[in-house]
């Protein structure tokens, strides 16, 4: 009696073990599925009002941003046009300037050759044209040139006394002031630069060192004539360079302004673009939620009343693990009494 009790026992106790297991299992999966289901309603209650709020900072930022937007294309075509402008003045300033450099690039050549040709020249060169008592026209005429510009006497007394006895002539030559020569010294050398026989090839060959100082003369006489139509257009150049100045300030100060703007409308763009982005973040997670939620709730819902089947079927089990002793004991010993007996006398016996 006590062994098969004691197997009874063991085996109803695994068996109502294992059902409440089994049972409790699906009982704290609908349980959690409930809690899931709470926990979403509550989110997509937290949710709402921040979605609300970025979809109304989007629309009130539209319009401020395509506000803006026009101000900064009315500000563009402005400066637009003034860039225009600026670039035309300076495309101005530029033809002249580069006229006026046209101009001295005919004197320049001729001045350059003048004053490398006085680098070959040497006290004994001067000392040469000195020595000659009467010295032949072109010299002559060649050193009364030169006296006229350095403002001394046009004779050959004076060029032999003075001119030719200056240690420093070259240096003074080279150095020479070009751009302010007198009105007087220049219609005087006139005189002679028209003279046809006063060529440098010619003067060459009554005395070679004569033919620098014929060559200084005329580059002298080129370069003041070419200078005097060169000043008026330098001093446009000069006026209209200010006036340039003073366009390119307005124009920086305009462009400043219109990058100013531009930068404030990016700003705007971007803060709109986030506000969109956090919406629409906002919406999908909410959608999702959403979708979640049915499934969660088909479940839920499919569910309900098996749970409460399963809670009863759980309570029941316990209690019949509680009582499961004392049904052992009665099965056991009925086993044990009615068991000799043939089936006919065991029914008749328990009926």
């Amino acid at each position: 009696l006590i062994g098969l009790y004691l197997e009874m026992i063991l085996e109803k106790r695994a068996e109502k073990d294992l059902a409440l297991r089994r049972l409790q299992t699906g009982v704290d999966k609908i349980d959690e599925a409930n809690n899931v289901v709470v926990n979403l309603q509550e989110e997509l209650t937290k949710m709402a009002p921040f979605i609300q709020q970025k979809i109304k900072e989007a629309e009130e930022l539209i319009p401020v941003v395509t506000e803006e937007q026009k101000k900064a294309d009315v500000i563009r075509d402005k400066v637009a046009g003034e860039e225009k402008i600026v670039r035309k003045q300076a495309d101005e300033v530029k033809a002249i300037q580069e006229d006026a450099q046209k101009d001295l690039d005919i004197a320049m050549p001729a001045l350059e050759n003048a004053l490398k040709s006085l680098d070959s020249l040497n006290k004994s060169d001067l000392q040469e044209m000195k020595a000659f008592t009467q010295p032949p026209p072109l010299v002559k005429m060649t050193l009364e040139a030169v006296n006229i510009l350095l403002g001394e006497k046009p004779d050959w007394d004076t060029a032999k006394k003075v001119t030719l006895n200056d240690a420093k002539l070259i240096d003074k030559l080279k150095a020479y002031d070009k751009d302010n020569i007198p009105a007087k010294a220049l219609k005087a050398l006139g005189k002679y630069v028209t003279q046809p026989e006063y060529q440098p090839e010619a003067v060459e060959k009554q005395s070679k060192a004569a033919k620098s100082l014929c060559m200084w003369t005329h580059a002298m006489d080129t370069y003041s004539k070419v200078a005097t139509e060169v000043e008026p257009k330098r001093q446009k150049v000069a006026e209209l360079n200010k006036e340039l100045d003073a366009a390119n300030a307005a124009l920086r100060e305009k462009q400043d302004a219109l990058q100013k703007v531009i930068d404030e409308v990016a700003a705007l763009q971007k803060k709109l673009k986030d506000t969109n982005d956090e919406k629409d973040r906002l919406v999908n997670e909410a959608e999702l939620t959403k979708n979640r939620l049915a499934r969660a709730d088909i479940l839920t819902v499919g569910l309900a009343d098996e749970g409460v089947r399963w809670r009863n079927t759980v309570t029941s089990i316990r209690q019949d693990i509680i009582n499961l002793t004392g049904d052992v004991f009665l099965s056991s010993a009925a086993i044990s009494y009615y068991g000799p007996f043939t089936g006919v006398y065991r029914a008749e016996i328990v009926d």
